[in-house]
């Protein structure tokens, strides 16, 4: 059997098949048209788009090379990076947050079940890279870059509010890149200025309780006039040896004298000239021992003052009580340092809390149907009470998050409390304790003012004495017969009466001579004792002074570094990025596309009205062929 060739479909055969099924050609794409405009004049929600343009600009940035330092251009952030950064959660999240807390967060921007907000607005913004795109001439020269942030929105004025607030979020931070390094170091610093502010005032502290009990002043007055008293006495002391150097040199040459005039003289002499001698030496030997005796009883007078002021002496009581108020002092100056930080530090925090109890309400409103109280549904239980069905029952309840910062806020007031009671009772003590210093001071000064007076008048009797004693005891073994000559020579007799008064004044100088040494030896004690408490005094004030200056300079450097970081982080706010062009309200719509839509409407209706021409074509039934001749 041979098969037909089949035929083959033409253009003509497809104008045929097109104008027999016409109707679907022009049903399909008037109802597709149709609905497009119903669906973009009545059922779409209509759609404004607003742009905002940042600016990163390049920063400048030092490279050493050949030994010299270039200033080159470095981008501090790619097209990538900003558009990560814009588009991260925690940038749109701040838009959100805050046309949320305005009320002008759209429906398609709200949470709907398990799609979050944020992730429902991420679909409307859009950024795009608008960079200039011309080569600088300079090869270090770096072009900015300029990127638009678009937002589309249900409302024009919505669209522009939220374009702003991105990109204000976005240009911030971007400009906190730089400053995170900063803004490290400005934390650093604020760590340790606490401890360095401590360690100021407490230096500080100590330099002044130093000051309050120190008698390094005084110390230096009284050994400067030791000092020059010491001067007067060894020029007295000179003067004196001077005039005993001579008195002996006279009592030598009086002796040489005598010596030879009774050598010259014949011998067995008068019993006359005899009396006369023996009362001449015995009115010398009275005269000699009513001056010692004086001696004597001031010796003994003096010594009787000295023990009676060392029975009441409390010299060596009162500095060490002295000492240890002086200890006190210094304690209670380092410690009310302390309270003064400490109470800083509390009434800081104290004042955040404040701010955050100020911020959280104490008690919030419940607000839930009057059906859901216990007893209103006991009541509806019983009776018709279907009228109260949608009423709403306001309740106050506590707010759980004011307890514990009220609970803060009250133990940190009560610390403070605590510390200013401290405080005045240590400034009560410590102004105690300096009347009590100043008070030692004035009894210490008085003792040993006249614990010296009375020491220099010991020692100054008991010297006349002792230089009188030895003296009268030489004159006292004499007699008529030891001074007896063979000749009444009447300049023997002068020589010898000049020798005898003579040797009385070398006891006196002698005497004076003894007093001065003894005044001499008590002024250098009080010199080196006055010494060794001024150097000690001294070494104490310069450590003292050396510690609250390297404290003070620790402080001030750390507190300027910190004000020089504060002014860099203000200055560098605007340092990359900035707002080239905010976004304004665009009434323009830019969805939906009517006319688009209704073009594709239609193109879509007309290609399914070609297809269904065809399906309807296909489904014809076959005309029966005409039949021909048997």
């Amino acid at each position: 059997m041979v098969e037909a060739p089949q035929e083959e479909i033409t253009l003509r055969d497809i104008v045929e098949v097109l104008k027999r099924h016409r109707v679907y050609l022009w049903a399909f794409p008037l109802l597709f048209g149709a609905v497009a405009l119903i669906y973009g004049f009545f059922i779409a929600e209509p759609t404004y788009a607003s742009t905002a343009t940042l600016s990163v600009a390049p920063v400048q940035v030092q490279a050493q090379l050949e030994q010299r330092i270039q200033v080159q251009q470095a981008t501090p952030i790619t097209f990538e990076g900003l558009k990560a950064l814009a588009l991260s959660e925690e940038a749109v999240g701040e838009v959100w947050e805050a046309l949320r807390k305005e009320g002008r967060l759209p429906t398609r921007w709200q949470d709907q079940g398990d799609g979050r907000g944020v992730e429902r607005m991420l679909r409307d913004l859009e950024v795009k890279d608008i960079s200039p795109r011309v080569q600088a001439a300079n090869p270090n020269q770096v072009p900015p870059i300029v990127a638009s942030f678009t937002v589309k929105a249900p409302d024009p004025e919505v669209a522009a509010k939220a374009a702003n607030l991105w990109v204000e979020a976005v240009k911030r931070k971007v400009n906190e890149i730089p400053l995170q390094r900063l803004k490290a170091s400005l934390a650093a610093l604020e760590e340790q200025l606490p401890p360095a502010e401590k360690a100021y005032r407490e230096a500080q502290a100590r330099w002044e309780a130093f000051q309050k009990a120190t008698t390094l002043a005084q110390d230096k007055a009284e050994l400067e006039a030791k000092t020059g008293e010491r001067v007067s006495l060894d020029q007295e002391l000179s003067g004196l040896e001077r005039d005993l150097a001579a008195v002996r040199g006279r009592i030598a040459a009086l002796e040489k004298e005598a010596a030879r005039q009774a050598r010259l003289v014949p011998l067995n002499t008068s019993p006359e000239s005899l009396a006369i001698i023996g009362k001449r030496l015995q009115e010398a030997q009275a005269a000699l021992k009513q001056e010692t005796e004086k001696a004597r009883q001031a010796y003994l007078a003096a010594a009787k003052a000295l023990e009676a002021f060392k029975e009441r002496e409390r010299i060596a009581e009162w500095q060490g009580e002295l000492n240890q108020l002086s200890r006190r002092l210094a304690e209670i100056g380092v410690r009310l340092a302390q309270i003064a930080t400490e109470r800083a530090s509390k009434e800081a925090a104290l004042k955040g809390l404040e701010g955050a109890l100020a911020e959280e309400p104490k008690v919030l409103d419940v607000m839930r149907e009057v059906v859901a109280d216990p007893v209103v549904a006991a009541a509806v239980a019983k009776g018709d009470l279907e009228a109260l069905a949608g009423l709403k029952l306001r309740v106050q309840e506590v707010n759980p998050a004011y307890t514990p910062l009220l609970t803060q806020a009250v133990s940190l007031r009560s610390q403070i409390q605590g510390l200013e009671a401290e405080a005045q009772a240590l400034l009560k003590e410590q102004e105690a304790i300096s009347q009590r210093i100043t008070s030692l001071r004035q009894l210490l000064a008085a003792q040993e003012r006249e614990k010296e007076a009375i020491t220099l008048e010991y020692n100054t009797k008991k010297a006349a004495y002792e230089a009188f004693r030895a003296r009268y005891d030489q004159i006292a073994n004499l007699s008529g017969a030891d001074l007896a000559f063979d000749n009444p020579n009447p300049e023997y007799q002068r020589l010898r009466s000049a020798l005898i008064d003579a040797q009385a004044e070398e006891a006196r100088l002698l005497a004076r001579k003894a007093a001065l040494e003894a005044r001499i030896a008590q002024v250098d004690a009080r010199i080196n004792v006055l010494k060794d408490r001024v150097a000690r005094a001294q070494v104490e004030q310069d450590t003292l002074s050396q510690a609250l200056e390297l404290a003070k300079n620790a402080y001030l450097a750390l507190a300027q570094k910190r004000t020089d970081l504060g002014i860099q982080i203000a200055s560098s706010q605007e340092a990359w990025a900035s707002i080239l062009a905010p976004a304004y309200p665009v009434y323009e719509k830019v969805a939906p596309r009517r006319g688009l839509l209704f073009a594709l409407a239609v193109a879509l209706g007309l290609m399914l009205g070609v297809m269904a021409a065809f399906v309807a074509e296909a489904l014809r039934p076959q005309e029966a062929p005409s039949g021909g001749s048997a």
